[in-house]
């Protein structure tokens, strides 16, 4: 599986070509199958690294919420979620297959918020785009669960699986490695049962730092 996206600090819409460019920047190249989400600042592109597997599935609840997850929660429950004026668990209502966990989750988060990924077992990696606080969770809960990376020059703040969605997001690259530069120092990988949370700033002029906050999945936050 394959996740990538970002979120524009500025306000500006997110553009599908910028994703596009992200996923297909992996290694596998840009796949046949993929699922993409947009919300003004904020975009996802999803894909499947072999043409068996099943795309990363993304889930939209009534209000608007947003989940990606990649892998499997420990014990999935029933499907509560779905999207304004449709029957939960509908085809309309999940953006993948396999959704049952994204749609769990989902509900859960509508629920406790962050309380809710440490509880939450399993391994997988997760975010979460809140649409009324215009705020982004990323997660990676289990020491199986795939890569997450995440990186921001201050103007946007990208997430991605690979380290060469980044650098298509922006991040600079010389000679086939990272510049050692301050931008680099916004580039995280996330540990496991780390979470991650990204603000977009007021409309007071741009700052030279983003509100970034980063604790673990099994603290409350």
């Amino acid at each position: 599986m394959t996740v990538c996206g970002l979120v524009r600090l500025d306000g500006g819409a997110a553009r599908r070509s910028t994703l596009t460019a992200m996923l297909a920047s992996s290694s596998v190249g840009l796949p046949a199958a993929r699922g993409v989400h947009l919300d003004g600042p904020f975009g996802v592109m999803t894909g499947a690294m072999r043409s068996h597997d099943p795309i990363p599935p993304i889930a939209v609840d009534a209000g608007g919420l947003v989940v990606v997850l990649g892998g499997r929660l420990r014990r999935p429950g029933p499907v509560l979620v779905s999207r304004a004026g449709e029957p939960a668990g509908s085809p309309a209502a999940l953006a993948g297959a396999g959704s049952t966990d994204a749609c769990l989750l989902a509900a859960a988060y509508r629920r406790d918020q962050e309380r809710c990924l440490g509880p939450m077992g399993g391994a997988w990696i997760a975010l979460v785009w809140e649409p009324e606080r215009q705020r982004l969770v990323c997660a990676r809960t289990g020491d199986e669960a795939e890569e997450l990376l995440t990186w921001s020059d201050g103007r946007i703040f990208a997430f991605g699986t690979e380290p060469a969605q980044l650098l298509a997001a922006g991040a600079p690259m010389t000679t086939g490695h990272l510049r050692p530069t301050l931008r680099l120092a916004r580039i995280r990988r996330l540990g496991s049962g780390e979470c991650l949370a990204v603000c977009l700033p007021g409309t007071t002029p741009a700052r030279s730092t983003i509100p970034i906050q980063v604790w673990h999945a099994g603290q409350r936050h």
